[in-house]
């Protein structure tokens, strides 16, 4: 077999209760490896079996994954840190456990591998977008990932990606690990200078059960975004922050200026705590460089 891509190449699964995919996911990204004319030498399949109370860590091993164990349930940025840790080769793919990515899309990102630090498959289609409403929901997620990094970003918390190893080094200065690790990943990536491509990829329904809970999940993330823009940039966020206060001054101030003094006091306060908020950025931005 010829070999189309001279890299080598360490996959790493998180896996917790996915006996339902792991085995074909396994098989399948074996394939999906020496179609693009890679050797087994040059290849590794970790899966981190995160303290599954299932066959996952036994079916990973049959399919000729090497299975690295968690005791109990540490997360899925957990698991992602622990195959870091194992991985032996140069390059490093992701891939969840639950079917959803498909193997075959990884052709892409090795594409354009050689320019770049990490290559994310950026998903398309209805099982990415889900109902109107979870539309609208990833809509302004994706909207705040925009703020964060100053830039469009098509998918932040795609479970497919190719990482350049060396890259990781320093790559979490704000650590996450649970669900929302993909997003610290990407948006630290970008704040970094890292080099990032986003490459369109087919998603699937998921095999099994989903163990993203969106009423805990959502906010977790929220928060971490608002952490790695508080590291990177936090001026951005208090001075967006300062604004509203500063607008209701403005209204007060108006409507003194037109009703007599009734408002001014609610314009001075408005207007003192803007004026806070943005030296408390000042101050954030000042221990950035210390």
């Amino acid at each position: 077999m010829s070999k189309k891509h001279s890299l080598t190449i360490s996959v790493v699964i998180p896996a917790y209760n996915e006996e339902e995919g792991i085995g074909e996911v396994i098989l399948n990204t074996q394939r999906a490896l020496q179609k693009e004319g890679l050797p087994k030498e040059d290849t590794e399949i970790l899966v981190v079996d995160d303290g599954s109370r299932d066959r996952t860590a036994n079916l990973a091993e049959e399919a000729g994954a090497t299975v690295v164990r968690h005791p109990t349930n540490m997360g899925y940025g957990k698991s992602l840190l622990t195959g870091f840790g194992q991985a032996r080769h140069e390059w490093i793919l992701m891939i969840d456990g639950d079917g959803s990515y498909p193997p075959e899309e990884i052709g892409k990102l090795l594409l354009k591998a050689r320019d770049f630090d990490m290559v994310i498959g950026a998903r398309q289609g209805t099982h990415f977008w889900g109902t109107p409403f979870q539309a609208f929901l990833r809509w302004i997620y994706l909207k705040i990932a925009k703020f964060v990094v100053g830039e469009r970003i098509p998918d932040a918390n795609s479970g497919l990606r190719l990482i350049r190893r060396a890259a990781l080094e320093g790559a979490f200065p704000v650590q996450c690990l649970g669900y929302s690790f993909s997003t610290t990943m990407t948006l630290s990536f970008l704040k970094l200078g890292r080099f990032v491509s986003f490459v369109p990829i087919e998603y699937h329904a998921r095999r099994g059960v989903s163990k993203v809970r969106r009423l805990r999940d959502i906010p977790r993330t929220l928060q971490l975004m608002t952490q790695v823009i508080l590291y990177f940039n936090p001026l951005k966020l208090v001075v967006t922050i300062a604004f509203l206060p500063l607008g209701l001054a403005v209204v007060f101030g108006i409507f003194t200026w037109m009703h007599g003094t009734a408002y001014l006091g609610m314009a001075l306060a408005s207007f003192y705590f803007s004026m806070l908020v943005f030296l408390l950025g000042c101050v954030l931005e000042s221990l950035r460089y210390r």
